[in-house]
């Protein structure tokens, strides 16, 4: 088994549906069998995100509570730590711990990107997985930092590949999808029921931010976010066979209105500050309905969302917008892509005629495609052994 040094994005930022972004990762290796120690630095003064308070501050501590809750929610017999790279100061472990941990470890998995200390080369063998496309490859990656990683994932699974425009700076980025534990999305109450939620007017949900960062303008071109892409959907709940529900942060009163008045059903996503609350509102959704940001339907990314994952292996039918995401995954049962109004319309209407159907196709395509069982042994096998980027990888049927 493998000792593992994860990076994330979880203790400065400890809400629910940012988390399993990265929590995923964590318990899929340690149900393994791997040696895991979770790792964060504060990249920026001011980092650390309160949910009590809704504030910011220098303090992980908040932060800290809550992941080490999940931890022994699930479990997770993990070593964490916390250093805040202005002051040094280093929590839950000390240096001369962490320094040893980095020499000894099999591999440091930084995932996202948004931490990094030269301390981490200690560790001899490093990889990255981009979970934002575009955007990673346009920002801070862009002038600097890719050589500091023997391996380079992205959930842009098309990039380098014909139809892809987003640029590679001359390195392989090898394909890996979001993992998703699929028993901890199994809730078999009779409430919940497939047969039950096909024969009630529940809604059709998703979680998102609406405006993120913002737009931004590479090479005289404007890349949005999903707010750019709802937009064009605005008079689909006139036409969609189920309700619509939207939960959002960032979204304007007067958006939020525009966006009530066709129909749409819009709430805050605070409750996603809690993990029994957010686990809740995914499984008892009907399914599914979201767009992917418009960077990554303009590039034709081949992104497919840590959040939708949740969804299909809740059993609830998925309906994204098109990214470019493998045809084979998209069969049309359980996930189904479009890129139009019309298409949205029709691929609701699908799932519509054979719920039933619909909800089991969606939990199979978990398991086939998203579960930890199938994409974290091919990862680590491509981390840990490969001497070069420089080749093809399935993130498709059986592990290595």
């Amino acid at each position: 088994m493998a000792r593992i040094i994860i990076c994330g994005y979880m203790i400065r930022h400890p809400v629910v549906g940012n988390l399993l972004a990265f929590f995923h990762y964590l318990l899929g290796f340690s149900k393994m069998g791997h040696q895991v120690i979770y790792l964060e630095e504060s990249g920026w003064s001011q980092s650390c995100y309160d949910p009590s308070y809704r504030n910011y501050s220098d303090d992980p501590e908040p932060g800290i509570r809550v992941v080490k809750n999940l931890f022994s929610r699930f479990g997770i017999n993990a070593e964490l730590g916390f250093i805040n790279r202005e002051t040094g100061r280093i929590y839950g472990l000390v240096w001369d711990d962490l320094k040893e941990a980095l020499k000894t470890a099999d591999l440091l998995l930084n995932i996202g990107g948004v931490c990094w200390l030269p301390d981490f080369k200690l560790c001899q063998r490093r990889a990255l997985i981009d979970m934002d496309p575009f955007f990673t490859q346009i920002g801070k990656f862009a002038i600097g930092g890719l050589e500091d990683y023997q391996m380079l994932f992205s959930y842009g699974t098309n990039i380098g590949q014909f139809g892809c425009s987003i640029p590679t700076h001359g390195r392989d980025w090898l394909p890996t999808v979001p993992p998703v534990v699929p028993e901890i999305w199994t809730d078999e109450s009779p409430t919940n029921s497939a047969y039950l939620k096909s024969n009630t007017d529940i809604p059709f949900t998703t979680v998102a931010n609406w405006t993120a960062y913002g737009s931004i303008t590479y090479e005289g071109k404007t890349y949005g976010q999903k707010r750019e892409e709802f937009l064009r959907l605005l008079d689909l709940p006139k036409r969609s066979p189920f309700p619509l529900e939207l939960a959002l942060c960032g979204i304007g009163p007067k958006e939020r209105k525009q966006f009530e008045v066709a129909g749409w059903q819009i709430r805050d996503s605070q409750f996603s500050e809690n993990f029994e609350e957010y686990q809740a509102y995914i499984t008892q959704s009907k399914g599914e309905f979201s767009v992917a940001k418009q960077a990554y339907v303009i590039t034709r990314s081949g992104w497919f969302s840590d959040r939708s994952v949740c969804y299909l292996a809740a059993g609830c039918p998925t309906v994204l917008q098109d990214t470019g995401f493998r045809d084979e995954v998209s069969s049309g049962n359980g996930l189904l892509m479009f890129s139009t109004l019309d298409e949205a319309v029709h691929c609701l209407n699908c799932v519509k005629h054979d719920y039933l159907r619909h909800s089991k196709a969606a939990r199979e395509v978990a398991e086939r495609v998203f579960s930890y069982r199938i994409v974290l042994p091919r990862l680590l096998d491509l981390a840990l052994h490969s001497k070069s980027g420089h080749q093809t990888t399935n993130f498709l049927g059986d592990p290595p």
